[in-house]
């Protein structure tokens, strides 16, 4: 019986790890008009990150046109979407070349999942054309999904996989949040702005009957609409880039439906520690949620945690990096990947560790 596995997994970051103490004095200055200033020292204290990466040079012209001083007008949407345009594509390749050192091989599907940017012809397109993979290679993109896209795009290559058995699936997340992120004034729009980052990751997904490359089967899946919480977390375009809110309502929400969404997604009979748990780190505040209302042991999520702390929240690339971490244990049995995002909407997929 042929299984489908994710063969490699990698990742990048571009440019320079930014400690957050230098980003926050960075950023003080910076701070819209009507911004509370005390509360954005307290957001960065209580952020739980130690450094995240950026594709924008702050500190040169194109963190003067993206954060200007004062009341100063940003840049606009069209600036920021071909910075995207621009900068995507070789951060994207630094992390093909470290999932496959040793070369993709017959790749004939490509999944790219984003939503900090939106230009066509678009990433897909750029990285088929750069990697030189087959003119009839078959492409989709998952956009505007937000931190929770990498679950569905590994969905749809697990699926592929299923339905075509000599499929090999490229799968891309590529997120460059800080090109988007507002200093104020309102309190969602600093908290975004200490924690989201830049950065990309890969996977391989491909049929076989025994395990192949890093030896993870992908076993199962789930996805839940949390109730009433369609308000709790936009993502919405404007005239100076894409604008995120985000209600103090977000981990409540979730903690509230977190163990009913566990509990079905391992099935009857199966107890919460008997895997390991990836959780996307929308936040230390989330991460606390989760942890707690499920009853994990303490440091069960410390690979979610050092995640956050060492590269910020990446949306959509950063779920992948942790199932990264947990691969550096001696664990073997299932791991659930577990993230968040718009709707609210918890997604989720288990693999199963087999090498």
């Amino acid at each position: 019986m042929r299984e489908v596995w994710i063969s490699h997994l990698g990742h990048a970051f571009p440019g320079r790890p930014v400690p957050q103490e230098e980003t926050v004095r960075w950023m003080e200055p910076r701070l819209r008009p009507g911004s509370n200033h005390e509360r954005f020292l307290r957001f960065a204290e209580r952020s739980g990150i130690s450094f995240r990466h950026s594709v924008l040079d702050i500190h040169g012209a194109e963190g003067a046109a993206f954060y200007p001083l004062g009341d100063a007008p940003a840049a606009d949407m069209g600036v920021r979407s071909r910075a995207f345009d621009a900068k995507a594509l070789p951060l994207s390749l630094a992390a093909v070349a470290n999932a496959c050192p040793e070369g993709l091989g017959d790749i004939t599907h490509i999944v790219v999942a984003t939503c900090t940017g939106a230009v066509a012809p678009g990433l897909d397109i750029q990285l088929a054309k750069a990697l030189g993979l087959r003119s009839d290679i078959r492409r989709t993109c998952i956009t505007f999904m937000g931190c929770y896209a990498a679950i569905p795009a590994l969905r749809t290559a697990w699926y592929t996989c299923r339905a075509e058995p000599t499929a090999r699936v490229l799968v891309v997340c590529c997120e460059l949040s800080t090109l988007h992120l507002k200093a104020g004034p309102e309190d969602d729009k600093l908290v975004a702005a200490l924690l989201f980052a830049d950065g990309a990751s890969v996977a391989v997904v491909e049929s076989a009957p025994k395990p192949v490359g890093l030896g993870l089967r992908i076993a199962s899946d789930g996805s839940a609409l949390l109730p009433d919480s369609e308000d709790q977390m936009t993502w919405q375009a404007s005239h100076d880039g894409f604008s995120l809110t985000i209600s103090p309502k977000v981990h409540g929400s979730i903690g509230h439906d977190i163990k009913p969404f566990a509990e079905k997604l391992l099935g009857a009979g199966r107890a919460v520690d008997s895997v390991r748990w990836a959780v996307h780190p929308g936040g230390p505040r989330i991460i606390e949620s989760v942890e707690r209302k499920l009853g994990l042991a303490d440091g069960a999520l410390a690979n979610s945690r050092s995640a956050l702390a060492e590269g910020g929240n990446r949306s959509s690339a950063t779920i992948m990096t942790i199932l990264e971490r947990e691969l550096r244990s001696d664990w073997r049995g299932d791991i659930a990947l577990v993230a968040f995002g718009p709707g609210l909407t918890a997604d989720a997929l288990v693999v199963e560790r087999c090498r």
